[in-house]
């Protein structure tokens, strides 16, 4: 079902880099295979929400799902989510705000004994 395009020109590279760019060229991939997203997502096993997440955050069994069908691999088509090697490259979401501001909250309460900096 998937045509081979492992070679892509620096146009199509350029334009899977933007990820509002890159959402309209899978559609578009799709309507010329005749396919919808939703019978990738049913073909796969998953629901149709939980397919559309890929193009909002990192899920690399829909990356893969979504790339053996357009018959490229995962870092091709999502190259900011992959390192040189094409291995995921994974965040760790946001870090708590105690740590970020560089406070340690240890207490069972939630409460910290700073204020204003100062130990109290």
């Amino acid at each position: 079902m998937s045509i081979p395009m492992k070679n892509l020109d620096s146009k199509t590279k350029a334009l899977l880099r933007d990820p509002v760019k890159r959402r309209i060229w899978v559609k578009y991939q799709c309507q010329l295979r005749h396919v919808t997203m939703s019978e990738i997502a049913t073909e796969a096993g998953v629901t149709r929400a939980c397919f559309y997440s890929v193009f909002n955050k990192t899920y690399p069994r829909m990356e893969k799902v979504l790339a053996d069908f357009l018959g490229l691999e995962p870092a091709q088509l999502f190259p900011e989510r992959y390192d040189e090697d094409g291995l995921p490259i994974y965040r760790m979401g946001r870090p708590k705000k105690s740590i970020a501001n560089g406070v340690h909250d240890n207490t069972r309460s939630g409460y910290s004994n700073v204020h204003n900096g100062q130990v109290v």
